[in-house]
C-alpha cells in the first residue's frame, strides 16, 4: 500500500518526472513537467494560468501566460519554478522569472532562476531516481516493506554525488484520524526512511527528518484521490547551512 495509507507520492511530484541521464528532456519527460506544472496552477486555484514548455528544442524552462495580475503572475511562477526539475520559470512577454518574492528581490526556497545548479541538479536526480514509485510501509506502522528496499538504493545512489549538500525527508498524512496520531506515524515514518539512507551510506548530518502529519495538505480538497496526494514522503536537496524545510518538492508514500 502507499505509504502506509498515510504517506503517498505528492501532487507535483514524480510520478511525472521520466527515466534518467539523458531522457531528462525527452518529450515524455517534458510533458510530466508541464502536468506536473498545470496541476499545481489547478491546486492554488490559479486557473487562468497557462504554462508550457519548449518542443523544438526540448525545454525544461517554463513560460507562463494568462490574463492575472502581477501579484499572481509572481506566485504561479515561483511555485512552478519550485518543481524538481524544472529549470526555471518566466513570464512571457515581461521580465518576471521564478525564485524571487516580487518584492525585496530575495531568492526563495525553489529551483528557480536564482537556486543553486548544484541543489537543482541533486534535486532532479533524486526525482528521477523515485519516477512514479512508492515507499511502501505496513499499514499504521513505520515498517517499510521489502520491495521498498529498492527505491531507497536508488535515492541513496543519486544523492552520492552531492556532498556537502543537505537532504530533508519530510513525512505527510491525509487528515483522516487523529491528528496527533498521524502526525507521530508521519515522523516516525520519515524517521525510518532517514535511517535507511544512513544505512546505505548517507553521512548522518547530511540528513534531516521532520513528520507534518495533515498540516501541509497538497490537495485541499476531499475524497480518495486527494487522501492520495496528501499522503506521501518528500526529499528536499537544499543547501546545508539552511535550516531544513519541507515544502513539497519529491516524494513518495504508504
Amino acid at each position: 500500500m502507499e505509504v502506509g495509507g498515510k504517506i503517498l507520492t505528492g501532487a507535483v511530484a514524480t510520478a511525472l518526472l521520466a527515466v534518467v541521464g539523458h531522457y531528462a528532456t525527452s518529450d515524455g519527460y517534458i510533458s510530466g513537467l508541464e502536468k506536473a506544472a498545470q496541476t499545481e496552477m489547478t491546486a492554488q486555484g490559479m486557473e487562468g494560468v497557462e504554462v508550457a514548455f519548449g518542443r523544438d528544442p526540448l525545454s525544461r524552462k517554463a513560460v507562463l501566460d494568462g490574463d492575472v495580475s502581477d501579484d499572481m503572475k509572481q506566485k504561479a511562477l515561483n511555485a512552478v519554478a519550485a518543481i524538481p526539475g524544472v529549470s526555471d520559470a518566466v513570464w512571457a512577454g515581461s521580465g518576471l522569472v521564478g525564485g524571487t518574492d516580487g518584492g525585496d528581490g530575495s531568492e526563495t526556497s525553489g529551483g528557480g532562476a536564482n537556486a543553486d545548479p548544484a541543489i537543482t541538479k541533486c534535486q532532479t536526480a533524486v526525482d528521477q531516481a523515485m519516477d512514479g514509485k512508492k515507499l511502501s510501509f505496513r499499514s499504521g506502522s513505520a515498517y517499510i516493506s521489502p520491495a521498498s528496499n529498492q527505491i531507497l538504493d536508488d535515492v541513496t545512489a543519486a544523492l552520492e554525488p552531492c556532498s556537502g549538500l543537505a537532504i530533508a525527508v519530510g513525512g505527510h498524512t491525509d487528515d483522516n484520524g487523529n491528528a496527533e496520531v498521524n502526525k507521530i506515524l508521519s515522523q516516525e515514518r520519515a524517521d525510518r526512511v532517514r535511517a535507511g539512507l544512513i544505512e546505505r551510506g548517507i553521512a548522518e548530518n547530511m540528513v534531516t527528518a521532520t513528520g507534518f502529519g495533515a498540516e501541509q495538505p497538497l490537495a485541499t480538497e476531499t475524497g480518495p484521490e486527494a487522501d492520495a496526494r496528501n499522503r506521501r514522503i518528500e526529499f528536499k536537496v537544499q543547501a546545508a547551512n539552511k535550516k531544513a524545510t519541507n515544502d513539497a518538492n519529491s516524494q513518495q508514500g504508504e
